[in-house]
Formats: structure tokens, C-alpha cells, sequence
């Protein structure tokens, strides 16, 4: 498989197992009385695991971006030549 389909399937992985881990019956495991920083647990949960997809999201498309050949025949951030194969 190639390094562009590799990082498609995370992407589609990633996809979902955010909407699996905002789901419901997953998100009240954390609706209990504890508070951090004065923070119900069940915000900051369902804040991290969005923050985190996000931000897994940016690692993903940057190295994404840069294995795609751009018009002058160099992929993407690096500048080295692409490879057809």
C-alpha cells in the first residue's frame, strides 16, 4: 500500500473513532461528580478527545500534503522529487 493510502485509512480511522469516543453511551462513562480545575469531568473529556482529533488531524493532512507531488514535479513541503512508483 502506498504512503498516501496508508495515511487515508488513519484519516478514516481517526474520523471514526472520534464520532465512536463522542457517542453517547461512551460520553456518560465520564458523567460523574468529579471536578478538575473546577471543570466537570465529562467537559473536559469530551474537550480532549476533540482537541485531539483535531490536532491529529493537522499531523495527518501536513504529511499528507507533503507526499503529494505539486505541478513543477516535487512534492509537497520538502522540494525532493516525487517518485512514480
Amino acid at each position: 500500500m502506498t504512503p498516501e493510502g496508508r495515511l487515508a485509512d488513519r484519516a478514516l480511522v481517526l474520523t471514526v473513532a472520534t464520532f465512536i469516543l463522542l457517542t453517547p453511551p461512551i460520553v456518560t462513562i465520564f458523567d460523574v461528580p468529579v471536578m478538575i480545575f473546577g471543570l466537570p469531568l465529562l467537559h473536559v473529556a469530551c474537550f480532549a478527545v476533540w482537541l485531539a482529533a483535531i490536532a491529529l488531524g493537522g499531523l495527518l493532512t501536513s504529511r499528507l500534503v507533503a507526499l503529494q507531488p505539486d505541478d513543477s514535479g516535487t512534492t509537497g513541503a520538502t522540494g525532493e522529487p516525487a517518485s512514480d512508483g
